[in-house]
């Protein structure tokens, strides 16, 4: 038997950080995945063998530290159903940047593999449940927006413990901009973490706000105002300023995208370095793009949302 279990990458619109702390968010899957091969196999005294070239790894045995993540999702799975490892390879292929959530599309493709293997029937908010159990193991840290959009795909309002919900994304004119610095999102959010735990009044207040933004944006978009969506764009982002999380290059960028006339623009993940995300009236996108390629960073413009989330198939 054969399983092929491909997830998209993700961004942030609203909500970054205050997610974490039970706050709602808005994130949407990417055009680009990562696909899990699962595969049965014949060599001797092995059970789960993981593949991938990305990692330089080929068929290391289950759990292995340099797919740790991918082990845990397992270990996760195995705990969960209480069945046994089967002999089985599991194949990684990514196509997704760094940046744009590939962890929570790996949890999130390797949950759809074996939920279709075993026939085990888990809803995508059961997988997402699973998902975000595994990472949170990993990481320590994850409120799992971005394993919910790898599930589910396209637009969607988001909050722990809620189901998401799909919002309307066909009229956003968003330009992806990078920033050429990668940042892990570990002492970024450790940092957040210590303002909190100095300025607890403060910065609890800063998350209230962005809570209010990013009801304001479901609203907004619902309603299809890309005036009032780019114009909480731009107060999130002076709130993202307050949590230190903002970098030279991201003002260099955001700023120039406002000076070629797009409406919106703020930090898209935890900050410092990766994406940003701006809105353009579809007459003032290429100025934009152009802007933004003027920069440190540059425009990926082919950047778009997805609708399609979690996709499985299977083949005896």
């Amino acid at each position: 038997m054969t399983v092929v279990s491909s997830a998209p990458g993700k961004l942030i619109l609203f909500g970054e950080h205050a997610s974490s702390r039970g706050k709602p968010a808005i994130v949407f899957a990417v055009n680009s995945r990562l696909t899990v091969i699962l595969k049965e196999h014949n060599y001797p005294n092995k059970n789960i063998l993981l593949t991938s070239r990305d990692f330089n790894v080929q068929r290391a045995e289950y759990p292995s530290g340099r797919l740790n993540i991918v082990s845990k999702v397992i270990s996760t799975f195995f705990e969960e159903t209480h069945l046994n490892p089967e002999q089985f390879q599991l194949i990684i292929k990514s196509r997704i940047k760094p940046g744009f959530g590939s962890s929570a599309a790996v949890i999130a493709s390797v949950l759809g593999a074996l939920n279709s293997y075993y026939e085990t029937n888990f809803s995508n908010r059961e997988l997402l449940r699973l998902g975000i159990k595994a990472n949170y193991e990993i990481k320590g840290y994850g409120s799992g927006l971005d394993i919910a959009a790898s599930i589910y795909g396209g637009l969607i309002k988001y909050q722990v413990d809620l189901k998401p919900e799909y919002l309307p994304f066909e009229k956003l004119e968003l330009i992806v901009g990078n920033t050429g610095k990668k940042a892990p999102s570990g002492p970024i959010v450790k940092s957040v973490k210590e303002m909190e735990a100095t300025s607890p009044k403060e910065i609890e207040e800063i998350f209230n706000e962005i809570e209010q933004i990013t009801n304001d944006a479901e609203h907004a978009i619902k309603q299809k105002d890309l005036q009032k969506i780019g114009q909480l764009m731009n107060d999130n982002q002076e709130l993202l300023r307050k949590l230190n999380v903002s970098s030279d290059v991201i003002e260099e960028m955001i700023q120039s995208a406002l000076n070629a006339g797009a409406i919106g623009g703020k930090i898209s993940g935890a900050g410092i370095g990766d994406n940003i995300l701006v809105l353009a009236p579809s007459e003032k996108r290429e100025q934009v793009i152009n802007a933004l390629n003027k920069t440190k960073g540059k425009a990926l413009h082919y950047i778009q949302i997805e609708k399609n989330g979690l996709m499985v198939s299977s083949e005896k």
